[in-house]
């Protein structure tokens, strides 16, 4: 299939982000550059404390993946995640912004 895209709607994709938390136990987390990333999440059924901006530059990135490995091993290790997962990416956020 050379071209096998689809289209979904916000309604679609925050049914398939509820079913996947309910069913699975899914967390969902969203990192968002030039865009409101809470109120984007919030339509996908994200809540705010699992969404964050950021820079979209080599220290921002950095800073994302330092913290989505942390929040990975911290969940996979059976502890609960705490809203502190993007603290380090709110601090540089706000102070460059």
């Amino acid at each position: 299939m050379e071209n096998s895209s689809m289209e979904y709607t916000y309604e679609n994709v925050r049914h398939m982000v509820e079913k996947k938390k309910e069913k699975n136990g899914w967390e969902f987390m969203f990192l968002g550059a030039n865009i409101d990333a809470i109120g984007e999440a919030e339509r996908f059924g994200i809540q705010p404390d699992r969404a964050v901006n950021f820079h979209c530059d080599q220290k921002g990135t950095a800073l994302n993946y330092d913290a989505l490995s942390a929040s990975i091993g911290l969940l996979r290790s059976g502890k609960n995640l705490t809203s502190a997962w993007k603290k380090d990416i709110e601090k540089d956020y706000k102070k460059r912004k």
